[in-house]
C-alpha cells in the first residue's frame, strides 16, 4: 500500500484504508482461531443462520416419523443452540469490554 503523497509526507487516507479493512467477521475469526483473514460472508444474519440450520431440521423431519419424537429432538436441538448463543454472546461481551479497557486505560496516550 502506498502511504506517501507526492510531497513525501504520509497520506492521511492511510487511516481510512485501515478502517476500510476492518471487519467483525475477520476479527472474530482471528480472536477465536488465530487464523489469517478469510472470505467475508456477505449474507444477512438471517440467511447465514438459515443456511446452517435448515439441513439439520430437514434431517430431523426425515429421520423421525413420529411427530412427538421429532418435536422432542427439535426442542433439544433448540436448547443446545440457545446455550451456544448465550455462551458466545457472553464471551463476546467480555472480549469487547476487555478491548475497550485496553484502549482506554492500557494503551491510552500519556498526557
Amino acid at each position: 500500500m502506498d502511504t506517501q503523497g507526492k510531497d513525501g509526507f504520509c497520506k492521511c487516507d492511510y487511516f481510512t484504508d485501515t478502517y476500510a479493512r476492518m471487519n467483525l467477521q475477520q476479527l472474530r475469526e482471528f480472536l477465536l482461531t488465530g487464523e489469517k483473514p478469510f472470505a467475508v460472508n456477505t449474507d444477512s444474519y438471517e440467511m447465514r443462520i438459515r443456511k446452517s440450520s435448515d439441513p439439520i431440521y430437514y434431517r430431523l423431519e426425515n429421520n423421525y416419523n413420529d411427530t412427538n419424537e421429532r418435536n422432542n429432538a427439535t426442542s433439544e436441538l433448540a436448547t443446545a443452540f440457545a446455550a451456544y448463543s448465550d455462551v458466545y454472546m457472553e464471551i463476546g461481551m467480555k472480549a469487547g469490554a476487555r478491548l475497550v479497557h485496553q484502549l482506554l486505560f492500557v494503551d491510552a496516550p500519556l498526557p
